[in-house]
């Protein structure tokens, strides 16, 4: 594939585009981000990333046998692809302005527990997860705390800013392990800058090295995230947290699709760009 971007990217003229749909695939109950190592490529080879757009598979099954052994063996059934848009620039030098850095810190709060009300009677049990906008946050927070903490201790992170840091530590035994790191992150919905986007991948990157020795050995990490629009091309963000975390201490068990019923029933005109309606969650397992 790499031959085939530089070819492509040879072969276009400036301002054009080429698409690829491609999917994961799991090997020994995890998850081989595929999608996101073509997207690498393709950047690699020059493109800029115009569009990143979902493909949900409509044929997967979440009843009967699957969602029995989805429930049993904790796995979610693949069901979205990825259509990457790539646009060759019109020019080889970044519009971006690197702002001047300063110190902020961003607002983080932690909490033992996220509100919910009861466990859920269905669990989700495919990798596209689709809410009401009214039970959005409820109906996420209950399918991720009721799967992957197992009524187990769990600490909850979220990011509402990036100026400030605000800790808030559970009341908890320092010698006990926790089962679930649940990281939020709603601030992204507020167009970030470049900068902002930098500190906050660097904060993610420090914040799991700094809890991730609290973790059980059969615990979970979980980050909520979108993309984000800079200059008019995609920040590819959960591809980005992806290449920060190769640890060898996590293994990538899911990559979950987040959005909100009817988001994306709005047409656009074709030189518009696309709304941005999807988030991820990037599911990671503590290696044993």
């Amino acid at each position: 594939m790499s031959k085939v971007a530089k070819e492509s990217f040879r072969v276009l003229k400036l301002g054009r585009q080429c698409a690829i749909l491609i999917g994961d695939i799991r090997r020994k109950k995890h998850v081989i981000p595929l999608g996101f190592k073509l997207i690498n490529i393709f950047l690699d080879a020059g493109f800029k990333l115009r569009e990143l757009i979902i493909k949900r598979q409509h044929n997967c099954k979440s009843t009967g046998f699957w969602y029995e052994n989805s429930i049993k063996y904790n796995f979610l059934l693949l069901a979205h692809e990825y259509l990457p848009i790539f646009e060759k620039p019109e020019t080889s030098i970044s519009s971006i302005i690197k702002e001047k850095e300063i110190n902020y810190k961003p607002v983080v709060t932690i909490s033992k527990k996220t509100l919910i009300e009861k466990k859920l009677n269905k669990l989700e049990t495919t990798t596209v997860w689709i809410f009401s906008e009214k039970e959005f946050e409820k109906l996420l927070n209950k399918n991720v705390i009721d799967r992957y903490s197992n009524g187990e201790d769990y600490i909850t992170i979220t990011f509402n800013s990036h100026i400030n840091r605000t800790i808030q530590f559970a009341n908890r035994k320092k010698s006990e392990k926790i089962k679930l790191l649940f990281i939020k992150s709603p601030f992204l919905d507020n167009a970030p800058s470049s900068f902002e986007i930098e500190f906050y991948l660097k904060e993610i990157k420090n914040i799991v090295a700094q809890q991730l020795p609290n973790l059980s050995k059969d615990g979970f990490l979980v980050i909520q995230t979108k993309d984000v629009r800079i200059d008019g091309y995609i920040e590819p963000l959960a591809k980005k947290i992806l290449d920060l975390l190769e640890n060898e201490n996590l293994y990538l068990k899911e990559i979950v699709i987040l959005t909100q019923e009817e988001k994306n029933s709005n047409h656009l005109n074709l030189t518009e760009y696309l709304k941005i309606v999807h988030q991820y969650l990037l599911i990671y397992e503590i290696k044993k």
